[in-house]
């Protein structure tokens, strides 16, 4: 990723922050108890889950910064990274949320502590010295950096925010500031292995174009359980489909939260090829 993508990155994280909190604010005791967007998690348990998200990521980038191995730790086991995706991890963050969302007694306290936790990871990221944005940084799906880091934020925050506001706001949709940039996380090959496909030797393999009405889109291929995702010149490669599409919902379709074919039958999405190759694209992504 090149500096000016990072930057941009991160000062809009730094502008996101504030207005997500202003926005759970106005929430009413009815809102935060009504089930999210994730399938078990009311919107408290998903501000629970990003709250506790936010302060792990807080310990990995200081651990980073301070050349420390994070897995020397014994009063802090953590799992060997490599060996989680969004299928195996589903369940266990599950469970996690919902544990951390019985701490808070009130809207008020989880509000404010997430509110206080983003402020500290947002003051690890913009006090990062050049040097230590490439330093390997832990993360239980792989190691990566402390840049790598600051993509699962840009992810973790965007898209969970979606799983809270719109539930209550269907008008609500995937940050059009930072959705934009979520390709960057999406294509990066470290993090991206939390994607499961469902291809086997059986199933051809399957190329996607995504065109998001910018010169360059996304080549997804997925071939016998892998998935490799890339964004090139969009008329540079051929594809069994290409589909045209918003930043904003995109996003949703890759994580399965929005059918392909909901998209393409309310317009949200144009598809260009046979649909019959590309079904499996929004069962991709088993996890959040």
């Amino acid at each position: 990723m090149i500096k000016e993508k990072q930057n941009q990155i991160l000062q809009r994280l730094n502008e996101f922050s504030p207005r997500l909190t202003n926005q759970l604010k106005s929430l009413t005791e009815d809102d935060w108890s009504a089930q999210s967007r994730c399938d078990d998690w009311t919107v408290k348990d998903v501000m629970a889950h990003l709250s506790s998200v936010l302060t792990n990521y807080l310990i990995f980038i200081d651990s980073a910064k301070n050349e420390e191995n994070i897995l020397n730790d014994p009063n802090s086991p953590r799992p060997e990274p490599g060996k989680l995706d969004g299928k195996s991890f589903a369940g266990f963050l599950s469970e996690r949320a919902k544990e951390s969302s019985k701490a808070f007694d009130s809207k008020d306290s989880l509000i404010n502590e997430l509110e206080l936790r983003f402020q500290r990871l947002l003051n690890g990221f913009n006090s990062c010295q050049e040097k230590q944005w490439d330093l390997p940084a832990y993360h239980p799906v792989n190691w990566v950096s402390i840049q790598g880091i600051l993509l699962w934020t840009l992810f973790e925050s965007t898209i969970h925010a979606w799983d809270a506001l719109n539930a209550v706001d269907e008008k609500y949709l995937v940050d059009e500031n930072l959705a934009p940039l979520l390709p960057e996380y999406f294509c990066n090959k470290l993090i991206n292995r939390w994607f499961k496909t469902i291809d086997s030797d059986e199933n051809p393999s399957q190329t996607l174009a995504v065109n998001l009405g910018t010169l360059n889109g996304l080549r997804i291929t997925s071939s016998v359980g892998k998935l490799d995702i890339e964004e090139l010149p969009i008329n540079s490669f051929d594809s069994d489909g290409e589909i045209h599409t918003s930043p904003s919902e995109f996003a949703l379709l890759i994580t399965g939260r929005k059918n392909l074919s909901k998209s393409i039958a309310d317009t949200s999405t144009q598809l260009i090829g046979n649909q019959s190759h590309i079904d499996s694209f929004s069962r991709w992504f088993t996890g959040s």
